[in-house]
């Protein structure tokens, strides 16, 4: 009996134990106001929760607060030297609003990972705000000099053509106080366009002009309007060599006339995109026995290898045949408008993804191929762009969506890449997608049920 006890107390302990939440390792974070911040309040990244406050007191002096915060063991990364730290609460203006959230729930503490290999720190030091260039990792981050603020803040906005490429960072005076030294970042996928020769100059985003044929007004968007904002361009004429992070440009007040039309043809890709073609045919479903009838469009890829010419897309409907496991017909065409038919293919021929991709054999002559050597097996979610093929003036023209590594998440066992953010990709259903380091095809971007994702390509795909 006392054995049997001592064993059942064993086992108590051990479930107990086993019971107990795990803990990652326990830093402190100092801040200059506390904002409502309480014990329980959670630390989170992405969205998912990495540690909770466990104590905020404030510091000896009574001049900052100090927030001790227990990691996750999920989270235990986090306490890295280049960590930032900031507490959300609700910002309410005229050009933005965001953490909404918290006006109504509880605050927490936003996170910034810093360097994986440098050593672990257990004090830091929060900031008042988040980041400006918290998701803009890699950019391209450079000096314009001007002789006045011109209404610039942290956050206005570098724009190209009207389109943001970038934002401002800081905004200080130039060590002899002659100058305004504005640091700006240029996202990670616009940083192509920056050469030697480029042109910034402050966008007002408001103007009028008076002449003969009536009066103009030109506007911009209304948090340009309210928090003013830079515009860059690169001319024909100058230095067109890259730049690196550091370079400083003048900033100046108003472009020249005729910059804009005679602005240099600067690529965002810097490799060949592959040419796609539409797939289209009848979707043969019933609503409550009632059988209906709905076109479809998706886009494709022709590729070939030694087995013959496939067509990768996203998933085909069968036919209404019973038992016989064959694709509907359906139709390839060219962005130029030539179309060829495709029927009687059966399913057993094809090569299914289990993710939603699929590759169809098929026979055709002066449609755009992709070989084999173009696609490549992808390690992990990377910064990527969804690529298909319209037609301008007879012409085929690509068109790219690009989708930033931070919008990327693999969907648990799938291996799906979930993408993140309100961007529409539905005219993009089965367009091939492009790694931007290397112009190779490493998936399928899809429309499902839970949004748009990415179906990787695997070894068993090729």
């Amino acid at each position: 009996m006392w054995w049997l006890t001592l064993l059942c107390l064993i086992l108590a302990i051990g479930l107990v134990w086993g019971s107990l939440p795990e803990r990652g390792p326990e830093i402190t974070i100092r801040f200059p106001e506390g904002h409502g911040l309480k014990p329980d309040d959670t630390v989170r990244y992405r969205g998912i929760e990495v540690g909770t406050v466990s104590e905020v007191t404030l510091d000896e002096t009574f001049s900052s607060v100090e927030v001790t915060i227990t990691l996750t063991p999920g989270g235990g990364s986090l306490n890295r030297g280049g960590t930032r730290f900031w507490i959300v609460r609700p910002q309410l203006s005229l050009i933005e609003i965001s953490g909404l959230e918290t006006a109504v729930g509880s605050k927490y503490i936003g996170v910034s990972p810093g360097d994986p290999t440098a050593p672990p720190r257990k004090h830091f030091e929060g900031l008042p705000a988040p980041p400006p260039d918290e998701l803009a990792e890699a950019g391209l981050e450079l000096i314009l000099r001007s002789d006045n603020r011109h209404g610039l803040n942290v956050g206005s906005p570098v724009t190209w053509r009207g389109v943001d490429v970038g934002q401002v960072l800081t905004v200080n005076l130039s060590a002899d106080a002659r100058h305004v030294d504005v640091t700006v970042r240029i996202n990670r996928r616009y940083r192509r366009l920056v050469r030697r020769s480029s042109m910034f100059w402050i966008t007002s985003g408001f103007d009028v002009d008076v002449g003969f044929s009536g009066v103009t007004l030109n506007a911009q968007s209304l948090g340009t309007m309210i928090r003013g904002g830079i515009s860059l361009i690169t001319p024909t004429e100058g230095d067109d060599s890259s730049i690196g992070s550091g370079h400083m440009f003048p900033l100046l007040q108003q472009p020249i006339n005729g910059w804009l039309e005679a602005a240099d043809n600067v690529p965002l890709i810097g490799f060949p995109l592959p040419e796609t073609v539409l797939v289209h045919g009848i979707r043969r479903t019933s609503v409550f026995g009632i059988p209906r009838s709905r076109s479809y469009n998706q886009v494709g890829l022709l590729t070939a290898d030694i087995n013959g010419t496939k067509l990768l897309t996203a998933e085909l409907p069968l036919t209404d045949d019973a038992g016989v496991n064959i694709l509907a017909e359906f139709q390839i065409q060219k962005a130029t408008g030539e179309s060829v038919t495709i029927s009687r293919v059966r399913f057993d021929d094809c090569q299914d993804s289990k993710t939603g991709s699929l590759r169809v054999p098929v026979e055709v002559s002066g449609f755009p191929i992709v070989e084999s050597a173009r696609i490549r097996t992808p390690f992990e979610p990377e910064e990527c762009i969804a690529v298909r093929t319209a037609a301008s003036e007879s012409k085929p023209m690509p068109i790219i969506q690009s989708i930033d590594r931070e919008q990327l998440s693999v969907a648990g066992k799938t291996g799906l890449w979930m993408i993140s953010g309100d961007a529409d990709y539905s005219a993009s259903h089965g367009a091939p997608v492009v790694a931007t380091s290397d112009g190779k095809v490493i998936g399928v971007l899809l429309i499902g049920k839970s949004g748009p994702v990415v179906a990787p390509h695997s070894e068993d795909d090729r």
